[in-house]
């Protein structure tokens, strides 16, 4: 709401001061009335927040661009650079302070300002290395991202915005001023994560190496086009972005493992809680990962103080935490397909289970998982991408019971390359089996040389009204409901 509607501040502050006073005077006095006034509340509240978070302070750095001439730029790295196409590194920058030149009477004058906000940087060829926490200087000029051009076109403007990122700047003069300013814990994640991938790359060809990675640590960057656009086409692109999927094989590999060991199963959960927490470290805090893993740990420690509670009041909980820390993850397509599919599977799963009834029991759960999931993802894919992947639901039931081997036994691949590269050399080998045969499978179901299946299993979207969109979803929620009142119905 705070995105679309522009509302003066002070008042938004005097009506939550205001509803905060009836709300307790109700309370009080023990009326209902005081929820729905605390409901009001928090909407205020959502939109104040929102606003902290969307719109820059004066002292931000947008106030300085686009410039005309390069400036020096003094800030802080605060995520992990990538290398993108071989040709630049990656990064954001949290900006303190810029120096630029002014004319001033007649001349030219140098000028510094202590400045505000994040900064997109493209690093070109010949650049220097830097890495998370280091505090850099760079020389460039300032720039607006680019928005949409067109209907349908991908906003690069939007997409950062969402991440507080406003200003970007290319540059190929980068300056180490300070090294390993930030924040331990994600030093540490950084760091374990570049150690796997260096193993990973000792011990696999490409382009298995990229699809481990992908599938591991959801790095993409290195991935062959052809190989990323057959998964697109599948339904299966999700597999190489680290997400609550991945997170969910995780624990299912740890009560495998520790049940296998004779292992109680509170004994288990309490011990997959650090290993999760691990894992999210490893991937480098990713938000997919870390919302799939705050739902789980929500889970697994109601189950320790044996508390029964609702799968869909732990959903709620985890976004209600994700959207306080930062209301514009609301927006991203990451959140929405995370949290719409993880729901879907929760609300859909058992209203298709009792639509598919006849069938055996070992394939009734796994494909009304895998439907549930893909009914309920189709339209943003269709909103967002263009595409309608039909073909997921068929190729997602063949394809995650190898992402959960490929995961087993990278993660295995990984601890035993610790001690010998030799041990993690001869797991890394069968890795490769089950990746040839993920690849043969994405590859086959792409249907590379029909295009008429193709589009059949695929088929392209020039648009997708939002009015669809609603129409769908509330179609999707009143199937249930209907299925409840039928069988209520009965005698």
């Amino acid at each position: 709401m705070g995105r679309y509607l522009s509302f003066p501040i002070l008042p938004l502050y005097l009506g939550i001061l205001v509803l905060f006073s009836l709300s307790f005077f109700f309370y009080l006095k023990k009326e209902k009335t005081a929820a729905y006034l605390l409901l009001f509340l928090t909407f205020f509240i959502g939109i104040i927040h929102f606003y902290i978070h969307y719109y820059p302070s004066p002292s931000h750095i947008i106030n300085f661009a686009p410039t005309p001439k390069a400036v020096h730029l003094t800030g802080r790295v605060i995520n992990r650079p990538e290398l993108k196409g071989g040709k630049r590194v990656t990064f954001i920058v949290e900006a303190e302070k810029i120096e630029f030149e002014e004319e001033k009477g007649g001349g030219q004058r140098k000028e510094i300002e202590e400045i505000s906000g994040k900064v997109w940087v493209n690093s070109y060829f010949p650049y220097k290395t830097c890495d998370y926490g280091d505090r850099i200087k760079i020389e460039g000029k300032l720039r607006i991202p680019r928005g949409a051009g067109k209907k349908g076109e991908f906003d690069w403007q939007r997409y950062l915005s969402y991440q507080g990122v406003w200003v970007e700047v290319n540059t190929g003069k980068v300056e180490v001023i300070e090294k390993g300013r930030g924040n331990p814990i994600f030093s540490l994640a950084y760091k374990s994560g570049d150690w796997v991938r260096r193993l990973i790359d000792k011990t696999l060809p490409f382009p298995h190496r990229s699809v481990l990675k992908g599938i591991l640590l959801g790095d993409k960057e290195s991935l062959p086009p052809d190989i990323l656009n057959s998964f697109r086409e599948t339904g299966t692109a999700h597999v190489l972005v680290v997400s609550g999927l991945h997170v969910g094989l995780v624990l299912f590999i740890i009560f495998l493992l520790f049940k296998t060991a004779g292992l109680s199963s509170k004994l288990t959960s309490f011990l997959a809680l650090p290993l999760l927490w691990y894992y999210a470290l490893l991937t480098g805090f990713r938000p997919p990962v870390v919302r799939a893993t705050f739902m789980a740990t929500t889970g697994l420690v109601c189950f320790l103080v044996d508390r029964q509670t609702s799968p869909l009041i732990i959903l709620s909980l985890a976004a209600l935490l994700i959207l306080t820390i930062n209301p514009l993850n609301l927006f991203t397509v990451s959140f929405q397909l995370s949290f719409v599919a993880v729901g879907g599977i929760v609300y859909l799963t058992p209203y298709i289970m009792d639509k598919l009834k006849k069938l055996p029991s070992f394939s009734k759960g796994p494909l009304s998982i895998s439907s549930a999931a893909q009914l309920s993802i189709l339209p943003l894919l269709a909103f967002y991408f263009h595409q309608l992947p039909l073909i997921g639901i068929v190729t997602n039931l063949l394809i995650v019971p190898l992402i959960t081997i490929i995961l087993a036994l990278g993660f295995l691949s990984c601890f035993l390359g610790i001690v010998s590269l030799k041990a993690s050399q001869i797991i890394a080998n069968t890795n490769w089996l089950a990746m040839e045969a993920l690849l043969g499978v994405v590859n086959f179901l792409s249907f590379p040389h029909s295009k008429m299946l193709s589009l059949i299993a695929c088929p392209r979207i020039s648009s997708f009204p939002f009015y669809i969109l609603l129409i769908y979803y509330t179609a999707l929620i009143l199937l249930p409901c209907k299925m409840f009142f039928i069988s209520q119905d009965k005698p």
